[in-house]
């Protein structure tokens, strides 16, 4: 008996982990093969999200590149755009926060952190925000707002009050 909950709850992981695993990958994706903002064409076949989405305060989606999808088509639609933070390359994936999340979003939430090794725990005005810096200095920032699961992901380090900053500018 105690083994099957031990596979059910691993699998459960497993399937969350996956699901972010490739939206980590779309985010490198549309990071490398993004065109510069210049030569962004609108020809009315891109994608926007369905759901209600956040962006810095004085921005547009248009001044942030515009929306990118970094899921497989067959998967629930996360989009992206990159922005900047304290002058480092950021890419911001947002997605509506998954079914499972629902019961205990703060507990589901602090897991994901934990799989990315975010442990550093910062409070960007009553958002728990959790940060995770690789030995070579890229930065993996998991919180939720407004209904949202959020995950950005860094270049090079980046202090935690510019992430304090960047995540209360998010409306």
């Amino acid at each position: 008996m105690l083994l099957l909950t031990v596979v059910s709850i691993s699998k459960k992981t497993g399937f969350i982990l996956g699901v972010i695993g490739l939206i980590i990958v779309g985010v490198i994706v549309f990071a490398v093969t993004r065109p510069s903002s210049e030569s962004v064409s609108n020809d009315g076949n891109s994608e926007t999200p369905t759901y209600k989405t956040v962006l810095p305060n004085g921005k547009t989606v248009s001044d942030l590149g515009g929306w990118q999808r970094v899921s497989p088509p067959e998967a629930e639609p996360v989009f992206a755009y990159t922005d900047t933070v304290g002058g480092v390359l950021v890419n911001v994936s947002q997605q509506p926060l998954p079914d499972s999340f629902a019961s205990d979003i703060s507990g589901e939430v602090a897991k994901l952190a934990k799989s990315y090794n975010a442990s550093t725990q910062v409070d960007a005005n009553s958002t728990k925000v959790y940060i995770g810096t690789s030995a070579k200095g890229p930065q993996s920032v998991i919180f939720t707002k407004d209904s949202l699961l959020i995950l950005i992901k860094s270049r090079e380090k980046i202090d935690d009050e510019s992430w304090i900053t960047y995540v209360t500018s998010l409306n």
